[in-house]
């Protein structure tokens, strides 16, 4: 992970406005992703960007489920996928496979919830309003 840091902070630094923020989207990002993320950046001795954003579309789901009444409906990536009738493409659960799918649902998900994008933003967190990870290192 430790050469891959770098490559991850240049990666999002060349899609950055100069000055502006970033936004990350993940399905379950505040209690998984935001705080594998902080972990690994600890670990490897590397200043975790102060302006990171963070969307988890856990959270929008749940609130599109709300918004809707329903309660005992799963929300997973893959339950959402179904919901959404959108074609499997890939091997569920695989890293690409997931960020496609990831890339077609969130702007369903701000649809049906008829969000701005200032509601995501506004509803997007920091990295230090997440858990931090009581989970080993994944190497």
């Amino acid at each position: 992970m430790e050469d891959l840091i770098p490559i991850l902070l240049q990666f999002v630094r060349s899609r950055q406005k100069p000055g502006g923020y970033v936004v990350l989207a993940a399905h379950n990002a505040r209690s998984f992703d935001v705080p594998f993320l902080r972990s690994e950046f600890t670990r490897c001795k590397a200043e975790f960007p102060s302006n990171w954003l963070f969307v988890d579309t856990l959270t929008l789901a749940r609130e599109m489920m709300k918004s809707k009444g329903e309660k005992s409906t799963s929300i997973s990536l893959q339950a959402l996928r179904q919901s959404f009738e959108i074609p499997l493409t890939g091997k569920a659960h695989r890293a690409m496979a997931d960020v496609d799918l990831l890339s077609i649902i969130l702007p369903r998900l701000t649809f049906v919830l008829k969000w701005s994008i200032s509601d995501l933003i506004m509803k997007s967190f920091l990295p230090s309003d997440s858990p931090k990870s009581k989970k080993k290192s994944f190497r």
